[in-house]
């Protein structure tokens, strides 16, 4: 069997995909008659919410039985005025994003509406507060099919921002997509992939292998993080109604290319060499950093930057700076929840593929 052929039989379904979507149009519509009056310091909207998926079922590092995740967000209408957009805070300048200290409260309040207004099919619900952003867990059971799809639903345009970013570098450089998703089969069997439990998270690792391809030559992929905003703006105007378009492109599935193998198991190997090795990446020094601007590279000038807050805020910024992975958006640290331990045995499940069969050490399971 060859790899693609093993990669491709790893991917999410065309049938899991459309799944996913036709959820999100059902989330969508009950959420159509959603008001924001009961929060003062959210502006009037008169658009109802828009639902857009995010996460790897949109940057097409998807694996089977995922499951989905939606961001509510809020797109501003077409005739706004400039003092309607500086009542609340905005990383975009087409959606109004909810206060992240308000996240909590609204998304029980989004729940409680959806249940009132079309609760069929809904087997559990659950407040999931102790990650960075809160979230709310939901099963739900298809009316079509009876079959039960998992989703969360958050609030924040952090995540979708981030499934794009992830999407153009698939997109542009097919060997970079098969490195990537040969990494996260490899660390899936190694149980690293967990953030909530203290591991690093698959996008975590995503932003790790487009590092070690970039700083190593490998790809010419360079993407402007705010190139995503243009994405996003069409995405606005798509929800306002000004396009007739029903879902963004990046709701297309993407197709698995044909790549040359032997590069992408030598990518992969080196990959392993690079984190786990001596003499490259230094845990202790280093900081992993695609942005386009202003990168940091040790972690003595990240916590340089960070000197003037409070133990709290550092915290909640940096973690346990046991590993320093810097978000291509959020001025917060990826790896913040890898305790000094596990940061160690991350670097020795590195080591340890690096000595092995790769491709023994990619799909074992």
């Amino acid at each position: 069997m060859t790899l693609l052929f093993r990669l491709a039989s790893l991917l999410l379904s065309r049938k899991e995909h459309a799944r996913f979507v036709q959820n999100g149009t059902w989330l969508e519509g009950a959420l159509e008659c959603f008001s924001t009056k009961e929060f003062p310091d959210l502006p009037s909207i008169s658009r109802r919410p828009t639902v857009l998926m995010y996460g790897s079922s949109i940057a097409g590092t998807a694996f089977r039985g995922g499951d989905a995740d939606y961001a509510v967000v809020f797109p501003f209408s077409l005739s706004s005025s400039d003092s309607l957009c500086k009542m609340c805070p905005r990383t975009h300048p087409s959606f109004c994003e909810v206060k992240r200290d308000q996240h909590r409260i609204f998304l029980l309040s989004i729940l409680d509406h959806i249940r009132k207004t079309d609760n069929s099919g809904l087997l559990g619900c659950e407040l999931i507060c102790s990650a960075r952003v809160p979230v709310v867990r939901i099963a739900r059971q298809l009316r079509e099919t009876s079959e039960v799809i998992n989703f969360d639903v958050s609030l924040s345009l952090d995540g979708l921002r981030n499934s794009l970013l992830l999407r153009l570098y698939m997109e542009l450089d097919p060997r970079l997509r098969a490195g990537v998703l040969c990494a996260k089969s490899w660390g899936r069997s190694q149980n690293i992939l967990n953030a909530r439990r203290g591991w690093i998270s698959p996008y975590a690792l995503t932003v790790m292998y487009i590092y070690f391809m970039q700083v190593s030559k490998r790809t010419n992929s360079i993407i402007d993080e705010d190139t995503v905003n243009d994405i996003l703006c069409d995405t606005a105007r798509v929800a306002a109604g000004d396009v007739g378009v029903v879902h963004p492109r990046c709701y297309n599935i993407l197709p698995l290319r044909a790549v040359n193998l032997k590069d992408v198991l030598n990518d992969v190997r080196d990959f392993f060499i690079f984190f786990g090795g001596s003499g490259q990446f230094d845990f202790d020094k280093d900081v992993v950093d695609i942005r386009t601007r202003n990168k940091i590279v040790s972690k003595e000038q990240w916590l340089g930057e960070v000197q003037h807050l409070d133990s709290q805020s550092r915290w909640e910024r940096l973690g346990y700076e046991a590993i320093m992975f810097r978000d291509p958006y959020e001025d917060h640290n990826l790896g913040r929840s890898v305790d000094f331990f596990r940061a160690e045995n991350i670097r020795e499940t590195f080591r340890l593929a690096s000595i092995k069969d790769i491709e023994d050490a990619i799909f074992r399971q």
